[in-house]
């Protein structure tokens, strides 16, 4: 009965040239589309805010990727490969999207969500717990791809207090830094789409059609996010002292009971 009533809708839309994929995209993807930067915002503050309480950032908010700031990379795309270059394009009063997703990727979400890359390098640097330096050696392989799974289930991240200020607020830092190279003209906008899972660096310099300036920015981004990092993996360690000095009285008391 449903799937009549469902196929009747469509057969009528269809009429009017028309589809439940473009209302959607009419109704919801357009409007959100027209609010410009508070997109991006969004993704970058909820992405990781949602990743920590064990939502899956990136699939919950597929509806800004895959129906907004994908399509506005593909814009760039058109526009660079029209006009053969950002600078005629801009002569010609053409503009680039900023919150195109790959410029997310090149830059923000470095290592995967909250940038744990520079988590990864802040452990190497800092951390005395051998089960975190476990923990990074293992996850560094896919982190240097873009994949964190490995890190934020195995340190963990997620549900962590420690780790709750640098995950959420790295990348509304990395951001606002690359925002800032990107006003002054530092970086150019994204006018390549390379794959996600690009080693930091390399997904700037392809994304952005061989600028050097963008593989150097995503580089100090890197190292901003282990700076971030730093001072909790610091606060890691005091907690695992206090709490291993716990065990240990708490092992002599039981001892001395009868």
């Amino acid at each position: 009965m449903i799937l009549s009533i469902f196929g009747i809708i469509s057969w009528a839309l269809a009429s009017y040239g028309s589809n439940f994929h473009q209302i959607i995209m009419d109704s919801i993807s357009t409007p959100l589309a027209a609010m410009g930067s508070v997109v991006g915002w969004a993704y970058v503050i909820f992405n990781s805010l949602l990743w920590f309480f064990g939502v899956h950032g990136s699939l919950a908010l597929t509806a800004l990727d895959n129906g907004i700031m994908t399509p506005w990379a593909l814009e760039n795309i058109a526009l660079y490969n029209q006009y053969g270059s950002v600078d005629a394009a801009i002569e010609a009063g053409k503009q680039f999207h900023f919150w195109a997703k790959p410029m997310l990727d090149s830059y923000i979400l470095l290592g995967g969500s909250g940038a744990t890359l520079g988590l990864i390098i802040a452990i190497f640097i800092a951390s005395r717990r051998a089960d975190h330096r476990q923990v990074a050696k293992l996850a560094l392989p896919s982190g240097i791809f873009q994949i964190n799974e490995p890190i934020l289930f195995g340190l963990p991240i997620i549900m962590n207090p420690v780790m709750f200020i640098p995950f959420v607020l790295v990348q509304p830092i990395l951001a606002a830094i690359t925002l800032a190279a990107y006003s002054l003209g530092i970086i150019p906008p994204v006018t390549n789409l390379a794959p996600w899972t690009m080693p930091t660096g390399l997904g700037a310099f392809f994304n952005s059609n061989g600028s050097v300036a963008a593989l150097l920015v995503a580089l100090f981004n890197l190292g901003v996010a282990t700076l971030v990092y730093l001072p909790f993996v610091v606060l890691s360690n005091k907690a695992q002292t206090v709490i291993e000095q716990e065990e240990s009285e708490e092992d002599i008391a039981n001892a001395l009971k009868f």
